[in-house]
C-alpha cells in the first residue's frame, strides 16, 4: 500500500474537514469529531503549538495525526490525537502516521508525547504499545458507555523521544 505522509498545510484542509465529518457521523469518541468549522482546522495548521500530519492514500485521506504543545514550561511535550477512516483500519497507517509525526516533532523540540486512549480501543492501545509507548497510569471509569452500558477507563500513556 502506497501511503503519503505530510505536515498537513491549508491544501488540506476540506479534505481534512470532510473526514473527521465522517468520524462524527460513525460516533467515534474522539476530539476529531468535535471540530464544526474549517476555520478550526486552519487555526490549527496556523497554530506553532500544534504539530498536525496527514496519510493520503490515492489522494484520499488515509489519517491524521496531531500533537498539541504544552504551554509554558510543559512546551517539551505534546498530547497526541490520531484517527484512520474506518475503511483503512487494520493496514498499519496509524503506526506509519504516529513515527512519521513523532519523527518531525522529535525534530522540532519536542522530548515527550503522551496519549489517553480508551481502554476498550484495543487497536489504539496495540498500536502505541508497538511504537515503543509505555503504559503510565489510568483514570478509572473516565466516562460512561451508554451503547455498552459500563464504565470505561482512559489509559495514559507515554513515550521520550
Amino acid at each position: 500500500m502506497d501511503i503519503e505522509f505530510k505536515v498537513m498545510d491549508q491544501e488540506d484542509v476540506t479534505n481534512v474537514y470532510e473526514f473527521f465529518q465522517d468520524l462524527k457521523e460513525e460516533t467515534i469518541d474522539i476530539t476529531f469529531a468535535d471540530i464544526n468549522s474549517k476555520d478550526e482546522i486552519e487555526n490549527m495548521v496556523r497554530d506553532e503549538d500544534v504539530f498536525i500530519y496527514t496519510a493520503y492514500y490515492k489522494n484520499e485521506i488515509a489519517g491524521v495525526f496531531r500533537g498539541i504543545r504544552g504551554k509554558g514550561n510543559k512546551n517539551h511535550s505534546v498530547f497526541l490525537t490520531a484517527a484512520i477512516p474506518k475503511r483503512l483500519r487494520g493496514k498499519r497507517i496509524a503506526q506509519k502516521l504516529t513515527d512519521f509525526g513523532l519523527d518531525d516533532m522529535r525534530n522540532k523540540g519536542i522530548r515527550i508525547a503522551r496519549a489517553y486512549v480508551y481502554s476498550d480501543n484495543n487497536s489504539s492501545v496495540s498500536t502505541l504499545l508497538k511504537q515503543g509507548f509505555t503504559f503510565s497510569g489510568c483514570v478509572n471509569m473516565h466516562h460512561y458507555d451508554d451503547k455498552e452500558n459500563r464504565y470505561v477507563d482512559d489509559l495514559i500513556f507515554h513515550k521520550i523521544l
